[in-house]
């Protein structure tokens, strides 16, 4: 080995014969020093010219020697930032010892270019360019698509919005990875659950934030990641975060990050080469092709490939390229938990949970501003919330609002047949409402099917669809899995719905293609032990006014929801007027064999009905009594419209020890015309 008290010429030139036999990735050296600027661009352009790598580190080296030791020095100093590239990588396992003599055995580089004393140097590592030119422009290529394609996901959100168009981006995920807090904490709220009251239930879906992971640590990771999670819960919103961070890295290292999602690309096939997979399916290079596709495979430790919605279907790419195209690649997979099976060893399990109430609060936040009472303020639609893709139709449904001179929010069913149109749209990829529509039609039995487990689960006060048994994608979509221990070693998997209120807005639906059974609910709702099965009524409600979207006349006839329509209301309020009754100071009913008057206004004006508005009037003899409540703006809109329909005669309102927000009250004063006294 050379003396290290050599100049960097000597250095040089005593390993020179070696140089000439083991220098790697030339372009790499000719790149950076031309960028340093101690080749002219006609050097340049000659070395570029040699016909094969021997020649051209001949002349690389004979150029560096002739410049002197400022030009040496830099040569050893990139050969160091870069020697991974230029000497190749340092090979996992030891070389077996051989009887050859220590003359014929390699020289060691590595050890060589490690001994030569640099001096502190104040350029950064990653001012050396770690790569060719055309894999630096391919990497920009690259980076250029993935801010693009972010964007555009964005951008397509937003069109949800009509003109009101938040400048909508990615919102914290609560994400966990294997063996962490939550599991536990979720057995624990599950045994209670039957006990508490319906507000409490329904906070139960929002995972607590612990901060313990992100998506820019998932970028740093130096491992394979296996993103689980449930229909809607962001795991694409989560990926297209990736390709923007990932753009956005302001560094000179050479990297590459490809993006497929695997429910658009079906032509992608086990035996597609890997050169047809990243630069036709996703990117091509402008330029020498090959090299890149070189760098790519012998450095695939600097790859990262994103497999969006794996199935088991496309799972056999994914394993290829684990395998053996690109074995040091890290691989980020998103999938349900019904396919992480496919992927037992390797991977580091990431379980995403949706938002956490903070997240909601700041997402629905920044796009209704604030309009965003309306959401908060109702706990079923705030925890609904945490289910991203739920919280963007909310979202986009409340800002769609009636004209300042009828600003009634939407119906909340409306918000709801809205996500299960959005849903069955994203999985059908049927962008016209005719096609969606014809799609419905198609698939009314599967969806009712699934109304009918709704039902019976809503009836036994489960969220287990028991003995549900359906393999159709339109209908798992809006369902997830469930693992339920029945004995020490053994589990039994069910599933159930992302949110309970769409286990029972599914049940209204069964209802009503079961008008027959409608009567006998009313009846249960007065009981202490069926009390609850009183939420599938406002869904009903509005279900069955003519107004209501055409997912209901794609799942029953027009005649028989007209034939319900004709007496639904007037049976509600019959059933329900003459056990209305007060809160105790605790907000909670004071017997299950009574209905609140807050509750009929609010299926009145789901339903939009001025007649059933009067008719409930007349049997409170023109008298609400609220109070002790606490109003939401859309519970104070409910109570506005009921008023507003008394246009004969002025009703008595009490509002003695209401809370309501100043929206709240603003929607109140607009039928105070109608109003003869109120407290």
């Amino acid at each position: 080995m050379a003396c290290t008290t050599q100049s960097a010429s000597e250095y040089v030139r005593s390993a020179r014969v070696h140089l000439e036999r083991e220098l790697k990735n030339l372009s790499v050296i000719v790149e950076n020093l031309y960028q340093q600027k101690f080749f002219s661009d006609e050097e340049f352009s000659e070395i570029n010219a040699e016909r094969n790598d021997f020649d051209k580190t001949r002349k690389i080296l004979d150029s560096v020697t002739e410049k002197g030791e400022a030009a040496c020095y830099k040569f050893l100093k990139i050969i160091d930032m870069t020697r991974e590239l230029t000497l190749g990588r340092l090979s996992l396992l030891p070389e077996k010892n051989s009887a050859a003599s220590s003359e014929t055995q390699k020289f060691d580089l590595y050890h060589w270019i490690s001994c030569f004393p640099f001096k502190e140097d104040t350029e950064m590592d990653t001012n050396y360019l770690q790569g060719s030119t055309p894999c630096h422009q391919y990497q920009a290529k690259l980076k250029s698509k993935a801010q693009k394609m972010s964007n555009e996901f964005w951008k397509s959100n937003k069109n949800l919005f009509g003109e009101k168009k938040p400048d909508l981006s990615y919102t914290s995920l609560v994400l966990y990875t294997q063996g962490s807090f939550y599991s536990s904490k979720r057995k624990k709220d599950k045994s209670k659950k039957s006990k508490m009251s319906r507000p409490k239930k329904m906070r139960t879906y929002i995972p607590e934030d612990r901060s313990e992971m992100s998506p820019s640590k998932l970028l740093e990771l130096n491992e394979d990641i296996l993103l689980v999670g449930e229909p809607g819960i962001g795991k694409t919103a989560l990926c297209h975060e990736l390709l923007k961070l990932w753009a956005e890295r302001n560094s000179k290292k050479l990297d590459y990050m490809f993006y497929f999602d695997m429910r658009e690309t079906s032509h992608i096939t086990k035996d597609m080469s890997l050169e047809h997979l990243l630069f036709s399916v996703f990117s091509e290079p402008d330029e020498c092709k090959e090299e890149v596709l070189d760098d790519i495979k012998k450095y695939s430790d600097n790859v990262t490939i994103i497999f969006d919605g794996v199935t088991d279907l496309s799972s056999s790419v994914v394993q290829r390229i684990v395998k053996s195209d690109l074995r040091y690649a890290k691989v980020i997979v998103t999938c349900r938990p019904d396919d992480e099976i496919l992927f037992p060893e390797g991977f580091l399990r990431v379980e995403m949970k949706g938002f956490s109430e903070q997240s909601v609060r700041t997402y629905i936040a920044e796009t209704l501003g604030e309009e965003q009472g309306n959401v908060l303020r109702n706990v079923e639609l705030l925890t609904l919330c945490h289910v991203p893709m739920y919280a963007l139709m909310v979202a986009a449904c409340f800002s769609s609002q009636t004209p300042e001179d009828s600003p009634q929010p939407n119906s909340i069913t409306e918000i709801y047949i809205n996500i299960v149109h959005f849903c069955l749209q994203i999985n059908s990829n049927k962008t016209k409402k005719k096609n969606l529509n014809s799609f419905i039609s198609n698939k009314s039995e599967e969806l009712l099917s699934l109304a009918e487990a709704a039902f019976h689960a809503t009836e036994g006060k489960t969220v287990n669809l028991r003995d549900f048994q359906c393999e159709d994608s339109c209908v798992l979509f809006f369902l997830k899995t469930l693992d339920n221990k029945v004995g020490p070693t053994k589990t039994v998997t069910t599933c159930a719905f992302l949110h309970y209120t769409m286990q029972e807005f599914f049940a209204a639906l069964w209802l009503l293609k079961n008008p027959d059974k409608i009567k006998d609910v009313f009846q249960q709702c007065l009981t202490e032990e069926k009390k609850h099965m009183k939420h599938l009524i406002p869904f009903m409600c509005r279900l069955l006014t003519e107004e209501s979207p055409s997912l209901m006349k794609c799942l029953i006839p027009d005649q028989q929801l007209k034939k319900t329509s004709e007496w639904f209301l007037e049976e509600m309020i019959n059933t329900f007027s003459p056990h209305l009754c007060k809160k105790d100071e605790a907000g909670t009913e004071a017997s299950g064999l009574y209905v609140d008057t807050l509750f009929l206004c609010q299926c009145l004006y789901e339903s939009q009905s001025p007649e059933a508005c009067v008719y409930l009037l007349k049997k409170l003899h023109y008298d609400l009594d609220l109070s002790g409540e606490s109003l939401s703006p859309y519970s104070c809109c409910a109570v506005s419209y009921v008023v507003n329909q008394s246009q004969e005669r002025k009703i008595w309102l009490n509002l003695e020890d209401v809370v309501l927000s100043e929206q709240g009250m603003r929607q109140l004063f607009e039928c105070l015309q109608n109003v003869q006294w109120y407290v």
